[in-house]
């Protein structure tokens, strides 16, 4: 019985220790846990208001230096500035950032009050009615006394009440009623033990609600849970150890679910070629064991059920198999995000080495075609065959919702790459830049930009600037001007970098550095840097070597010779037997690794395939007794392993065998009239078809062996100057049309017109067309009487009119060059082409004058225009520096 009660005595002494120690670690912490609520984003505790403000850690960034302010609303109640900082003295201070109404973020502070407080609480609970031209109000909600302070506008500009040890105050009366409201305030149950002491070292702590924030992010943004799922679960859940100098803010957290990097290496970033220099943010996940990574992977998905069911519905569907995808991955997973300057596009691309892994996407492609109201487009550009694969969010089901924001997939393959972007935009506007070389190996900023990260499992990261372009495209408009409001603050902070290394993290946030490149005074005048005498009969061919990144370019001369010209000299040249059609193909039909090329004559194929010497040169005559015309490839037919299908723009088709090298019709039209250049093709229900429009308005849709897709042709009976262009993605898939009087059609891919309108016709000398740019991908109008010409956006929004004084033909070329902004030339039809910005300024101070149409690019690294002409004597490369 003693033993007992000695017992009974030890375990209430024990109770008793227990409770005053909790209580002396952070007596306030009943009070916070009744009152932050749990919609909170984020939680900053601090005892760095004592010392000096402008050594605060948290006053040098963005949103958290907003806690200064704070105190000094404390002032609306009559305290003075000493009475303020007396009653912060030596304390731990926590801030609680919410979502204000619809359009703003606030504070709610929570300063703790000890016994030498007492005086300045007496004065706070006697104040009078009137302060310095302001009156207080007080009101109760849910039994809890409220005062409010009304300025001498009637306006609200402070709330607060005092609650046991704490007086809880805000600028915004919504938030202290939300603090007071019941709530479960489950998160700050959850983190409390991470709550420090008080103490007299010096701390400063953010503690971050993912959920909270992943809410707050899908109600303001326009695609919703994309950005959130992206990045939030990244965050660690709290950041301490607060660092400063002047160049860097350091901090340091725990990430609690690091099981994806369990068994893997750190590594740097080493290989930028793959990176354009217009990215906005790097992701890096760098792997040194596939087993581990793909065990990893299956435990992630499985703990996650909406994405489990997902995969395992695509995986059934499309007889996709994921661990063939996982085992063929090599060394490194890399997420790109990019801004091309347009009002709407956000392009990623995701980045993973083996080409093998373009194979097993072009499988699940046609398994995707093959489902009812799946279109999967082809298309090539640049020599490159670009597919869409028709699941929505698969990156997402390959590695989890860091790689969130892939509404449509596009995919290809470069060199030892499978590159998956979020758009057909994205997708050209990436491999243009990286084929020609404007990326991180060959930027000096971006060079010593990824110098400053360490060795980890995962790297983001992120230039200020560019990422607050693309984060606003992403949000409603209210909270776009918002951000748009406070970018000056937020790019106060010129780089972010986020390291993950075996479960810690650290954030870095560079200030006060400098990722401006030195460039050259702004001229806006065209310089020739280049040129090479060659008689040109044909369109030049342009493309980039993927190994040396320069550009390299065949052209045919008046004789017929084929010239190969790299660094503006001829290193190779070959007798044809006649001038080409169409345009150079790159291909895949002889049996090595090389690059390949195809170009056509009307009566002979020429197979092209490099060598040391230059290049070796198959024949295959054509004795069809059908002359080949302008040509597109048909990559998506059942016999592609056999054969190469040629699709004529006389609507004939070829295939050519590729053991035999022979070449044979596969259809020949009963009637070959010839339609408006350039076709692109669509793929429905597993089947390639041409999309077909002649002059007179019968728009087509054929496959390689004659047969016209359900619901074609249709017949519009109008007269066109321009070739269809295909908007959308998936089923969503439409063909757009301008008619030369200014009817705008949209047909689907089961032949209906969803959409006719008629653009403003000023007058009945006004002629439309529909210019495409060199993606073929987006689209403005032009307008003209024969002689003003006016450039009409998508939305119908006139850009600007040029006035002209003189009648006759003009067209217009669109360049949409990205971050390089859009460019227009105008054309007389023949050779002289004058260039224009999309404000309508004149570009480069005098006209080009070329045989065909100039090619233009933009120089990210050199802030140039860049443009390739063709002379009636000679090949020539310019330039004009824009900024």
């Amino acid at each position: 019985m003693k033993n007992k009660a000695i017992l009974f005595l030890a375990i209430a002494i024990l109770g008793i220790a227990t409770y005053f120690f909790f209580q002396k670690k952070n007596p306030y912490l009943s009070t916070l846990k009744r009152f932050v609520p749990d919609n909170t984003l984020l939680l900053l505790e601090t005892n760095e208001m004592r010392d000096n403000t402008e050594s605060h850690v948290f006053a040098q960034i963005p949103l958290l230096s907003r806690v200064e302010n704070q105190f000094y609303l404390l002032q609306k109640i009559g305290l003075s500035k000493e009475e303020i900082q007396y009653l912060i003295k030596d304390k731990t201070l926590y801030f609680a950032l919410l979502p204000e109404a619809k359009e703003d973020l606030n504070y709610i502070t929570y300063l703790p009050l000890n016994q030498s407080d007492s005086a300045l609480v007496s004065k706070i609970k006697r104040l009078q009615e009137n302060i310095s031209g302001s009156r207080i109000i007080y009101h109760t909600t849910r039994g809890q006394r409220i005062a409010e302070v009304i300025d001498s506008s009637t306006k609200s500009v402070l709330s607060f009440f005092i609650q046991n040890d704490i007086i809880i105050f805000s600028s915004s009366s919504i938030l202290i009623e939300e603090a007071i409201l019941p709530s479960e305030n489950s998160w700050i149950n959850e983190i409390s033990d991470a709550l420090t002491p008080q103490t007299d070292s010096t701390i400063t702590a953010t503690h971050f609600n993912k959920q909270a924030i992943a809410r707050f992010i899908n109600k303001i943004s326009v695609d919703k849970s994309k950005i959130a799922k992206q990045f939030v679960n990244l965050l660690s859940d709290s950041f301490t150890g607060f660092q400063s100098d002047e160049s860097v803010i350091k901090s340091f957290g725990v990430l609690k679910d690091a099981n994806l990097f369990e068994g893997q290496s750190p590594r740097k970033l080493e290989d930028l070629s793959m990176i354009p220099n217009t990215s906005s943010f790097l992701l890096h996940i760098p792997f040194d064991n596939t087993a581990k990574l793909e065990e990893s992977l299956q435990q992630y998905f499985s703990k996650n059920k909406e994405l489990n069911i997902l995969r395992n519905t695509v995986k059934a569907a499309f007889k996709l198999n994921f661990s063939d995808i996982y085992q063929n991955l090599e060394g490194e997973i890399l997420l790109t995000g990019f801004d091309e300057g347009d009002e709407t596009f956000n392009g990623k691309a995701l980045i993973l080495r083996n080409k093998l892994l373009f194979d097993i996407l072009k499988k699940t492609s046609v398994e995707v075609s093959k489902e009812k109201n799946a279109n999967v487009v082809s298309v090539e550009y640049g020599g490159y065959a670009i597919k869409s694969l028709g699941i929505r969010e698969f990156p997402t089901m390959l590695f989890g919702e860091y790689f969130a924001g892939f509404e449509e997939c596009y995919f290809t393959e470069y060199k030892n790459y499978l590159i998956i972007t979020n758009s057909l935009s994205a997708m050209q506007s990436y491999l243009l830049a990286i084929s020609k070389g404007d990326v991180w190996s060959n930027s000096a900023k971006n060079q010593a930009l990824a110098k400053k990260a360490k060795a980890s499992n995962l790297t983001l990261i992120s230039e200020t600037n560019r990422a607050l372009l693309g984060f606003k495209k992403s949000l409603v408009n209210a909270w776009a001007n918002k951000f748009a409001e406070n970018e000056s603050q937020l790019n106060r902070i010129t780089l972010s970098i986020f390291e993950i290394l075996q479960g810690k993290t650290e954030l870095r946030l560079f200030k006060n550095i400098s990722l401006v490149e030195s460039s050259k005074k702004y001229s806006n005048k065209w310089i020739k840097l280049a040129s090479i005498q060659v008689d040109s009969s044909s369109k030049p061919f342009y493309f980039t070597n993927p190994s040396t990144k320069k550009q390299e370019t065949f052209v045919q001369g008046t004789d017929n010779q084929i010239h190969y010209v790299k660094a503006s000299k001829k290193v190779w040249s070959y007798q044809l037997a006649g001038r080409i059609v169409g345009e150079i193909k790159n291909v895949k039909i002889l049996p090595n690794n090389q690059q390949q090329l195809l170009m056509a004559s009307a009566n002979k194929v020429y197979i092209l395939s490099k060598n040391t010497q230059g290049f070796e040169v198959k024949t295959i005559p054509n004795n069809t007794g059908l002359a080949i015309h302008d040509f597109i490839i048909f990559d998506a037919e059942n016999d592609k392993k056999q054969n190469l299908t040629l699709f004529s723009s006389n609507s004939a088709s070829f295939k050519i065998d590729k053991t035999s090298l022979t070449l044979s019709v596969h259809f020949k039209p009963k009637n070959g009239a010839p339609h408006i250049l350039p076709i692109t093709t669509v793929i429905i229900k597993g089947v390639e078809y041409a999309i077909l429009l002649d002059k007179k308005g019968k728009l087509t849709l054929q496959d390689a062996s004659g047969n016209v897709a359900n619901g074609f042709p249709i017949t519009l009976n109008r007269t066109f100057n321009d070739p269809a262009l295909l908007e959308g993605s998936n089923e969503r898939i439409h063909i757009k049309l301008l008619s030369e009087n200014g009817e705008l059609f949209s047909v689907n891919l089961s032949g209906k017109i969803v959409e006719k309108k008629q653009l403003l016709r000023p007058n009945f000398e006004s002629k439309f067309f529909l210019c495409a740019d060199q993606r073929n991908t987006d689209w403005v109008i032009m307008r003209s009487d024969g002689k003003d010409v006016t450039v009409i956006d998508k939305s119908e929004r006139e850009m600007f009119t040029i006035k002209e004084e003189t009648f006759g033909v003009k067209r217009l070329k669109y360049y949409n060059l990205g971050v390089g902004g859009k460019y227009f030339a105008l054309t007389n039809s023949y050779t002289t082409y004058r260039f224009f910005d999309e404000n309508g300024s004149y570009v480069g101070g005098m006209p080009i004058i070329s045989t065909y149409h100039p090619v233009l690019t933009y120089s990210e690294s050199y802030q140039k225009l860049i443009i390739d002409i063709t002379t009636p004597a000679a090949l020539e490369n310019w330039s004009v520096k824009l900024r």
